[in-house]
């Protein structure tokens, strides 16, 4: 049986890291005693002075989930019933707005996403997540007003539905009948219409620009859900577990906030948003083995993306620690390669590999004009961090198997892309060589960006190490009471015998 790659077991329904206590595992380092409903709790009295400056220094008591509770927290039932309510109060806002202004419109839509924004479930730093929430607005309101939602022609072919049908009770059976007659080469526009086809129809809306609305919904859900994925299921080896596992969240979650990449996306007539959070929750589904779901999800995804499977599968892959599985489907997947392209395709899938981080291409003098500066910026923020999980990866034996599993996913996600990438070169007779994409590969890379700033955060996290070794050594450097130094003992065993009695 293949294990995650840190501690924990696996309990009923593919949980892992379930020990039993209120459903999660006490990660290492947590010091304290269990209390009541399994909380992480320390013992009276554990202060002390640093170095006789007076600072005091209380552990915190941590909640249920590892975290340092700064304010009453919400119950389930509660936070379910004020997202209930704003459900209702974002698209009556924007059909009302939308009718006087639509730059005024976005403006207030992006003002009340922000109580929304903090109903969800976050790593507890507030601060972090405010400037990211802030940044992601600012970049959401630019892009909507430089860049047209209309950008190409698959944005025009999925705004022509919301101008063809009227009504939404005439889209539906049109819908219907495709799905019936043309099930084995569907297309992706009535299967995305079904998602936006509603929003337009009952809000009575017909701008282009409304799908920022809904597509910045679509990000923050995004963004909520690598978060979830992360704290539930990703067991690999963190420096120093509690400090750096908060930090490793929190690096995640604002690196998906403030990606131009992903701000650029949403602010389009396009489905690629709305594809990444079905990847995301059907690797939910299939580590909590909801298997009804799951299938349901993967269908509809595969509806919009035909590859839809080998990101799904890939995630799934990655917090499940499927180490022996994922290796097993790169080999297939790279057969697959060899025998319709040849050795030319395996060559361009490595490349792909590399590409994903650095997309758009910062060597490129035109990737560096106003309109994809900021996505350029990106891919060399990308490209650093790869050259540091390189680095990591040969320094520290405890990352590899984290590091091993995502290349393999990212590996038989570009094979997916290479030959997706051939047939649309060899179908418009063009010839095919080394570096050929066939397509966008900004709005490729897309479903894997989650990914990418998982490996970002986990890289700069164990960055990180010396200076948490180097803390760890100035905190258990002997002290006498009360963590001073005891007077004549010249920092000596005795000394330390000393202040341990105490």
């Amino acid at each position: 049986m293949e294990g995650r790659g840190t501690q924990g077991s696996s309990g009923a329904g593919g949980n892992s890291g379930n020990d039993g206590f209120g459903g999660r595992a006490l990660r290492p380092g947590m010091a304290g005693q269990l209390g009541a409903g399994g909380q992480a709790r320390t013992q009276p009295g554990m202060t002390g002075r640093l170095g006789g400056t007076g600072a005091q220094f209380p552990e915190p008591v941590l909640g249920p989930e590892g975290h340092t509770p700064s304010a009453p927290k919400l119950n389930n039932s509660m936070r379910t019933l004020l997202l209930l309510v704003y459900a209702l109060i974002l698209p009556l806002t924007a059909r009302w707005v939308f009718a006087l202004d639509e730059r005024l419109a976005l403006v207030i839509y992006f003002a009340l996403l922000l109580p929304l924004f903090f109903l969800f479930r976050w790593p507890n730093a507030p601060g972090m997540l405010m400037a990211g929430f802030l940044t992601m607005l600012i970049g959401k309101l630019s892009y909507a007003v430089t860049v047209n939602p209309l950008n190409g022609p698959d944005e025009t072919h999925y705004y022509e539905q919301v101008v063809s049908f009227e009504r939404l009770s005439q889209f539906l059976p049109y819908a219907m009948e495709h799905f019936q007659t043309q099930w084995a080469n569907i297309s992706a526009y009535p299967v995305f219409g079904m998602l936006y086809m509603p929003f337009y129809k009952w809000l009575e809306i017909e701008d282009p620009l409304a799908i920022t609305l809904l597509n910045t919904v679509l990000l923050i859900l995004v963004v909520n859900r690598t978060y979830r994925l992360n704290e539930k299921y990703f067991g690999y080896t963190l420096p120093d577990s509690d400090k750096s596992r908060h930090l490793f969240y929190v690096v995640a979650v604002f690196g998906l906030l403030v990606s131009p990449c992903m701000m650029f996306m949403s602010s389009l007539f396009a489905k690629d948003v709305f594809c990444v959070l079905l990847g995301l929750y059907g690797a939910t589904l299939l580590l909590e083995r909801r298997w009804i779901l799951f299938l349901l999800v993967l269908a509809y995804s595969t509806g919009l993306r035909d590859y839809a499977l080998v990101y799904t599968f890939g995630f799934y892959f990655l917090y499940a620690g499927k180490l022996k599985t994922s290796i097993g489907v790169l080999g297939a997947a790279a057969l697959l390669i060899v025998w319709q392209i040849g050795p030319l395709g395996m060559i361009n899938a490595g490349m792909l590999s590399v590409f994903l981080f650095m997309s758009p291409n910062p060597m490129n003098p035109g990737n560096w004009e106003p309109k994809t500066l900021l996505r350029t910026i990106e891919a060399v923020y990308m490209t650093v961090v790869l050259m540091l999980s390189v680095y990591q990866f040969v320094k520290y034996k405890e990352t590899r198997r984290f590091y091993l599993i995502a290349a393999i996913m990212l590996f038989t996600y570009a094979c997916a892309l290479v030959l997706v990438g051939y047939v649309t070169v060899t179908g418009r007779d063009l010839e095919y060589g080394v570096g050929t994409i066939g397509d966008n590969m900004v709005r490729k890379k897309l479903p894997v960006i989650p990914l990418l700033y998982t490996i970002s955060a986990y890289t700069l996290v164990w960055c990180f190490k010396p200076f948490m070794v180097k803390r760890q050594k100035i905190a258990t450097t002997p002290h006498g009471v009360d963590g001073e130094l005891v007077e004549g003992t010249g920092g000596t065993a005795s000394g330390a015998a000393a202040s341990s009695l105490r």
